[in-house]
Order: C-alpha cells, then sequence, then structure tokens
C-alpha cells in the first residue's frame, strides 16, 4: 500500500507540472503511454484543470443548437463533471471482496487544485458499512485518468486508462487496476466508467481472481444529487 501512495505523490507532483505550468519532469503514465505535446500559446485558467483553449471549445459545443457533425472538432472531457455529490445503489456479485447483496450509499467529489481532485465515499453493505477515500488525477494532454482508492474494508485499487469521447459529448473512461493481493488471494479489476449524462455515470467492474477468468462484478449507476456553484 505504501507503494500505491507513492506513486500517487509521484503523479501527483508531475501533473502540477504539466505544459502551460512549467515542464514535465517526468510521465506519470505508464510504460508505453506517451505524454502528447500541447500547442504553443495555450492559456492556463487558474482554479482549472483544462486550458482556457479547451474550456472555450466545450462552451461552444455545448451552445450548438443544430446536430453534431462528423467533422466538428472534438469537444475535451472536463474532469470538473465529476465535482459534486453522487447518490448510488446497486448489486454486487460474491468475490475475494466480500459477500453478495447491495450496496448503497453517497460519494462526494472536490476540486483539489492544478489537475487533482479528491473524492470521500460513505456505503452500507451486505458486510457493514464502509468508506473509500479515492485521489483523482487527470492528464488533460493525454486524455488519461488515474484514481487511487483506499478502502476501509482493508485494500487499495489504483485504476488507470484513457479517457475517450464521441461527437455526442459522452465519455468513457477505460480502465485496468494494479494487481492486489487481499486476504491472501491475488485480485485483478478491470471495467469502464460511462458519462452519460450530467446527470448520471455508469460504472462496470470485472474482477480475477487468482488464475480464474474474469467474470462480472457488478454495474453502479451514480446520480447527481449536487455540484457546487460555478462547477
Amino acid at each position: 500500500m505504501k507503494t500505491l501512495c507513492g506513486v500517487v505523490i509521484l503523479m501527483a507532483a508531475t501533473i502540477e507540472a504539466m505544459p502551460g505550468q512549467g515542464p514535465p519532469a517526468s510521465s506519470p503514465l505508464p510504460p508505453g503511454v506517451k505524454l502528447l505535446a500541447r500547442a504553443e500559446g495555450e492559456t492556463p485558467v487558474p482554479g482549472k484543470c483544462l486550458y482556457k483553449e479547451d474550456l472555450d471549445l466545450i462552451a461552444a459545443r455545448n451552445a450548438l443548437t443544430r446536430t453534431t457533425l462528423n467533422n466538428d472538432q472534438e469537444a475535451p472531457f472536463d474532469p470538473d463533471y465529476l465535482v459534486g455529490r453522487w447518490k448510488f445503489e446497486y448489486e454486487v456479485s460474491e468475490s475475494a471482496l466480500g459477500p453478495e447483496g447491495t450496496i448503497s450509499g453517497t460519494e462526494t467529489i472536490q476540486y483539489s487544485g492544478g489537475c487533482l481532485y479528491e473524492g470521500s465515499l460513505q456505503a452500507k453493505g451486505p458486510a457493514g458499512p464502509f468508506t473509500v477515500k479515492s485521489t483523482i488525477l487527470y492528464d488533460p494532454s493525454a486524455h488519461y485518468m488515474v484514481v487511487l482508492e483506499r478502502d476501509s474494508r482493508g485494500f487499495e485499487v489504483l485504476r488507470s486508462g484513457r479517457v475517450g469521447g464521441d461527437g455526442g459529448g459522452f465519455y468513457t473512461h477505460a480502465w485496468q487496476a494494479a494487481p492486489f493481493t487481499f486476504k491472501g488471494k491475488k485480485v485483478k479489476l478491470k471495467g469502464s466508467t460511462f458519462m452519460s449524462s450530467p446527470t448520471n455515470l455508469r460504472r462496470r467492474t470485472e474482477i480475477s481472481e487468482g488464475t480464474d477468468p474474469f467474470v462480472n462484478l457488478g454495474t453502479v449507476w451514480f446520480q447527481r444529487q449536487s455540484a457546487p456553484a460555478g462547477k
């Protein structure tokens, strides 16, 4: 767990020094994933992860009164989308992480500066209540998101992957998690988080235990309850 925390601290320092905020000393991305170069002249915006040019493009896309066309420039994903209070309830299968049953609760995500976000989840499951503290880092140059979740049940999950979008303004974070051991069993997770609307997102998760193939763990819909003013 100390290793995962060290990785996130290093990545936070790297993302804070992204183009437009100073040259990066090293890439926060896994081997084989390159940091995309940003065009010169882009304008950082205080209190925002994205550059002014990105925010202007998003505003122009949102102001469209016609159907988007194939040659329309794709608007970038704005991680401020995540900020707010989300409510969820879903059915989870039995696994190395716990018994089957219903998990419900809320998650609150706040902006912490640069491209760093912090989340606090409170939930109740078949084995009782638990909490999850998360650190979210987004690289707008590479469209890459890393999420470290520290679960009170006794494990940490480090999820990472690219965020892709389409002309309709829908975005998907396709992620894989670093393998970890919980209660003597090796666990691997992978899945996707689909940002389907301003008020709903869906996360699908698959799990592999030991050398077993991946199987469905559960699908959860998050419904936005609130967002801070200006977000």
